[in-house]
């Protein structure tokens, strides 16, 4: 409330400092309310545009061709580089192994010139049989098979989605 003196001047209320911290520190609660407002908003709206962005990094599919029939002459064993698998071909079928040690997921190798041993792990020396059983070694499980078709254009496909349990061959 302000008055007016005889001069015409204009008195104001005195206010006492307790009045002027009240002023500041209802100022700093706004000032952080708004703050904590926008964050929340903004981060919000970050993870909700992330939504909207694809996934740069490529993933291969599980499922892909090797190649045609005539590519795998009975008694083969053909790497397929960069899959981390095997296509073994023997008289009654085919089958699709992998060469990713159980252990720790090392690229395994396979051995020449010993039939007891088929492949070995450079990292810690498990050792599993052609078909894939561990022989020795820190490895606690067998090398799996993966599913194998043929497509209706009659190239052979490995799905590494699904391990064949049976270890069934696939008959050619």
């Amino acid at each position: 409330m302000s008055s007016e003196n005889s001069t015409g001047a204009t008195i104001l209320p005195f206010r006492t400092s307790d009045d002027v911290v009240d002023e500041d520190r209802r100022g700093f609660v706004k000032k952080m309310a708004l703050t904590a407002l926008t964050v929340g908003v903004g981060g919000a709206a970050i993870q909700s545009a992330r939504f909207f962005k694809p996934n740069v990094l490529y993933e291969p599919s599980k499922a892909f061709k090797v190649g045609e029939l005539s590519k795998f002459p009975i008694g083969s064993r053909i790497v397929i580089e960069g899959r981390g698998i095997e296509i073994v071909r023997e008289r009654d079928g085919m089958h699709a192994i992998s060469l990713v040690c159980t252990h720790l997921g090392c690229l395994i190798k396979p051995v020449e010139n010993d039939p007891d041993t088929g492949y070995m792990c450079p990292c810690h020396g498990s050792t599993f049989t052609l078909t894939g059983g561990v022989l020795g070694g820190p490895a606690p499980k067998d090398l799996p098979w993966y599913e194998m078709y043929m497509d209706n254009t009659g190239a052979l496909v490995v799905d590494t989605s699904k391990v064949n349990h049976k270890r069934t061959k696939l008959a050619v």
